[in-house]
């Protein structure tokens, strides 16, 4: 089964407001599979919504979702076009009216007659109640047999309501295909060269299972994907594929699963009792982030410093100013002194140091934009990695060095034990 989504409202099309609506449901979907084929960013204009839902309705999609226009202002236009849409008209609904009468009495407020108007829905469709919000969820059977099920746009609304009430409708109401999904991890293989690995495995793979290759940094996450009837032999299809990659990638397979590399690393420092500690400057936060999203990861993450000025570096990491003058602080010799005396000052086992120039316009010292050295401090010795990307916003830079760093981390301490 397939669903075409539309997205309404100008605030999407002027860039302010991000469609996060989008995204999730069609991850909700996909999860009871259920293929989105389209999906569509529109202005909340009669005439460019009713063009959408005709395009929407003589598509391969089963399942019409919109997601906005459904407030209580003017401006809101998405429940007129879809009663006109529908060839029906608007009724109040009672259910609705005394939801959205209650939520303003509990508000101290008084019900004027644009919010009463929420209560208003197509007379044939049925009238979900939203108790987040007041605009209700509209349930219609649109041309061509399509089910068309109108959101809210507040997205917070949209979430709940759909976990809540329209997927499972949706389970209880249509016979659905089972979906399985296996995430692969591998590292260190540049995405074309796996491809070129992969090649005859690939090919060799059952029609109705497909693959995909979703690039993250130097990590690449293989997804097998396929529906089916039969769950269990779907299950053995997919593992008898799987048994077939550690002889094919060695040790850059580095999980079976989908798995976060912070997971792996969690995992074998607790497992060995190794404790870390970080000092960063041009990821500037992000790479201590990563480490406590991880629950439990006071058993061994003792801190971090922020090192973005020279004189911190100076001051508070104690790396020579000699050594400063020399190398600049975007240097090997810096990110090294870096990673060594934070583990000093922590007392860890470990430490990571980052420096780098993340842009627009190149330092003090003029080392290029894109330039950036990971250090690590690893049970008495020193390693660093010299890094170049000058390609890469200053947003993009800092999370590519992020996400190196760990990488790094890996390879030294889990990939080469």
């Amino acid at each position: 089964m397939n669903a075409y989504l539309i997205a309404i409202g100008d605030e999407l099309l002027s860039g302010r407001t991000l469609d996060t609506n989008s995204n999730f449901i069609a991850k909700q979907l996909d999860r009871i599979g259920i293929s989105t084929i389209k999906i569509s960013t529109i202005f909340d204009d009669l005439e460019t919504i009713k063009n959408e839902l005709l395009q929407a309705t003589i598509s391969k999609a089963d399942f019409i979702f919109t997601t906005g226009g459904l407030g209580p202002t003017k401006d809101d236009k998405t429940k007129q076009t879809i009663a006109d849409f529908l060839s029906d008209v608007l009724i109040f609904n009672q259910d609705c009216l005394d939801h959205v009468s209650k939520l303003y009495t509990e508000r101290g407020r008084i019900l004027n007659e644009l919010t009463r108007n929420q209560a208003l829905v197509p007379s044939r469709s049925l009238a979900i109640v939203n108790r987040y919000g007041t605009a209700p969820i509209l349930w219609s059977k649109a041309k061509n047999n399509k089910i068309l099920i109108n959101l809210p746009g507040v997205p917070y609304e949209t979430r709940a309501m759909m976990e809540e009430t329209i997927i499972p409708k949706i389970k209880s109401e249509f016979k659905l295909p089972f979906i399985l999904r296996k995430s692969l991890t591998v590292i260190n293989y540049p995405e074309s060269e796996l491809a070129i690995a992969l090649t005859d495995w690939e090919n060799e793979l059952p029609k109705n299972i497909s693959l995909s290759y979703l690039p993250a940094g130097s990590r690449i996450e293989l997804r097998l994907t396929i529906k089916g009837e039969d769950k269990d032999l779907m299950e053995k299809l997919v593992s008898k594929e799987i048994e077939k990659l550690p002889e094919i990638l060695g040790d850059r397979l580095i999980s079976k699963e989908e798995i976060n590399i912070i997971d792996l690393i969690s995992d074998f420092l607790k497992k060995e009792q190794l404790s870390i500690a970080l000092a960063e400057s041009i990821t500037g936060g992000s790479l201590s982030q990563c480490f406590t999203s991880v629950p439990g990861c006071s058993s061994y993450y003792k801190g971090g410093i922020i090192a973005y000025n020279t004189k911190i570096k100076e001051n508070i990491l104690n790396v020579p100013r000699a050594l400063i003058d020399e190398h600049t602080v975007v240097s090997k010799e810096v990110a090294e002194a870096m990673a060594i005396n934070t583990a000093k000052i922590f007392q860890t086992d470990i430490a990571i140091s980052t420096t780098g120039v993340a842009g627009p316009n190149t330092d003090e010292y003029n080392n290029p934009v894109g330039l950036a050295y990971v250090g690590l401090f690893y049970k008495g010795e020193v390693f660093s990695e010299k890094f170049v990307y000058s390609n890469l916003t200053r947003e993009e830079m800092i999370l590519r060095i992020s996400n190196k760093a760990i990488e790094f981390l890996y390879n030294k301490i889990i990939m080469n034990k």
